[in-house]
């Protein structure tokens, strides 16, 4: 978001028209689709998650190659997430590709899982990063100390390098 200024104002003038609206925390919450949108980007650049591991049940044949019953099976999602055939410009951050939300992508956006393992706080985790967000943006405006987000993947995959500048923002 840092790198993207025009995306923290428009997320700033959707914080000032639903406080205008006066809504409670879980309608304010669920009309932040500006925010939602560059949360769900966000995650498709950078996702949390970024592997995910299986075992099959019974024997499989995939492109020539055969994978026995039990075989351990390892998914990239990071890699699924920046994959050309999958996405249109998939290293670039593009929020309004979720202007329709993420299930138009269901086969190929993970961020937090799949299936029966999926994540079973994925949704409170969206409704604290959209409240977490929409407060730094109120109140601030986030400018990049940094060229370019380098990972560290680790359990979750964790920025490096990734240092912020936090000024007061201006409300007029």
């Amino acid at each position: 978001m840092a790198l993207h200024p025009e995306w923290q104002e428009r997320i700033y003038d959707e914080i000032k028209k639903n406080e205008q609206e006066n809504q409670d925390l879980m309608a304010f919450v669920m009309n932040s689709k500006v925010c939602t949108q560059v949360l769900e980007e966000a995650m498709r650049l950078y996702p949390p998650a970024y592997f995910i591991d299986r075992v099959n049940i019974e024997e499989d044949f995939f492109d020539g190659k055969t994978f026995e019953k039990g075989s351990k099976l390892l998914f990239s999602i990071y890699e699924i997430h920046r994959h050309p055939n999958l996405w249109d410009r998939p290293d670039e951050f593009l929020p309004e590709r979720f202007d329709e939300g993420s299930r138009k992508f269901s086969s190929q956006y993970f961020p937090f899982g799949s299936g029966p393992r999926k994540c079973i706080g994925n949704n409170f985790a969206m409704f604290e990063m959209i409240i977490a967000v929409t407060e730094l943006v109120r109140n601030y405006n986030v400018y990049p100390e940094f060229g370019e987000i380098g990972i560290t993947p680790l359990i979750t995959l964790k920025p490096k390098n990734a240092i912020l500048k936090f000024t007061v923002r201006n409300k007029e």
